[in-house]
């Protein structure tokens, strides 16, 4: 059996935690986690792949009871990765009972031939995202490899039915709140289905933007006038299923870059006119963080965002699109590099943590920005994130784009 070696976490996102000390746990309370666990006597010695999707809680459950596997723990979500690093970290077991552990985040699985690989899902999930990942571990799978998979949808077709025309005949494990499912690699996987995209909107630069969508991915080379004289421009889009808002432009993105017209305008608020340095804070695409390098193309733009697929899309956003001037961050802890050099923060929070993100990109917001400096949040809750940045930064406007509202704070101490 290897030994884990204890060694700091790589550029590309993988690495293998220090030492660890036992700990009793409780059994996993989400029902894809907790059926993987009940059937984890069906993972086959030698290399182990666990695909977490959603949440880490089930990583140190596997790895104690199968310490003799070779795992490689792998997620898209850069928090995900700091969580299990601690999490691993709180057990310390003797050299000679340590789990072989290398973890990973990365826009794609890691490459390597597995003799399991593990899957729990969510059926509230994109099944774009897990007929790709699912294709991905097919490919990765060795013959007679195996596959446990599981839904916490006790009601589940969808997944059965791709499962068997994958890999032909599954045993069937049914549970009162999921499924769980072993599938062995038995034939050569068909054809692989390419699932990036790329789609295209018309950007208005120096003034807010047009409504019209392009599917033309084509890229425009000048910048044409609309039919109110302001120059539009076609801004092409990299995406891959997980990346925020796959397939087409965000409306509050839409109304985040409308807002870089206000750069341009009167108002009560200092705000720099040619910003020297912005960052995007969940940069998704990278939409926003290009019209904004295009825009102001002698900025520094730091586009931020989380997710691995966001940050590789991003990139590929700006090269098609000729931004130079982007760079990118995968980061979950809301530190940006340089801090109090900023002069423009924008960012798009989403509405499911109770606010808890919104506080992060505030708080960042903060300590990024330099005195003088603003940022531009967008966001349908406008009572809280008004009230909240009046609190934060003691001025806050509000101004109306569409559905969306985009609250422009500046930091005056």
């Amino acid at each position: 059996m290897p030994k884990r070696r204890p060694r700091r976490q790589s550029s590309t996102g993988s690495g293998t935690p220090p030492g660890r000390r036992t700990t009793r746990r409780s059994t996993p309370r989400g029902a894809a986690d907790r059926l993987i666990l009940e059937h984890s006597d069906q993972i086959l010695r030698g290399d182990a792949l666990l695909v977490l999707l959603k949440g880490t809680g089930l990583a140190t459950h596997l790895t104690e009871r199968h310490s003799g596997v070779h795992w490689k723990i792998f997620t898209f979500e850069h928090l995900f990765l700091t969580s299990l690093v601690d999490s691993l970290s709180e057990t310390d077991t003797t050299d000679d009972n340590a789990a072989d552990i290398e973890l990973f985040c990365t826009p794609d699985l890691p490459q390597g031939a597995f003799d399991t690989v593990l899957l729990p899902t969510d059926s509230r999930a994109s099944s774009e995202l897990t007929r790709d990942v699912l294709q991905a571990i097919a490919v990765r799978l060795k013959p007679n490899g195996r596959l446990i998979v599981s839904t916490n949808n006790a009601r589940d077709h969808w997944l059965h039915e791709h499962l068997q025309a994958t890999f032909g005949r599954i045993t069937v494990f049914r549970d009162k709140q999921g499924v769980c499912y072993v599938a062995r690699k038995r034939n050569v996987p068909a054809k692989v289905k390419d699932f990036t995209c790329e789609f295209a909107f018309r950007a208005n630069m120096h003034g807010p933007e047009d409504t019209s969508d392009s599917t033309n991915a084509a890229p425009a080379r000048k910048n044409t006038p609309d039919s109110t004289g302001r120059s539009a421009r076609l801004i092409r889009c990299a995406s891959r299923p997980g990346v925020f808002s796959h397939r087409k432009i965000d409306a509050g993105a839409r109304a985040l870059i409308r807002s870089l017209s206000l750069l341009q305008s009167k108002s009560s608020l200092r705000k720099p006119r040619c910003p020297d340095r912005i960052v995007e804070m969940g940069c998704g695409c990278g939409a926003v963080a290009t019209v904004a390098a295009l825009e102001y193309p002698n900025a520094d733009v730091l586009a931020v965002d989380s997710h691995a697929r966001a940050v590789q899309a991003t990139e590929e956003t700006a090269a098609m699109n000729g931004a130079t001037n982007i760079s990118v961050l995968l980061t979950a802890n809301g530190r940006i590099p340089n801090p109090g050099t900023w002069d423009m923060f924008l960012c798009n929070p989403p509405y499911y943590s109770d606010f808890r993100i919104s506080e992060l990109f505030l708080q960042a917001a903060v300590d990024a920005l330099t005195f003088g400096g603003s940022i531009h949040l967008v966001t349908k809750l406008t009572d809280w994130h008004q009230n909240r940045m009046i609190e934060v930064f003691a001025n806050a406007e509000v101004h109306r784009f569409g559905e969306y509202d985009v609250i422009v704070s500046t930091l005056r101490h």
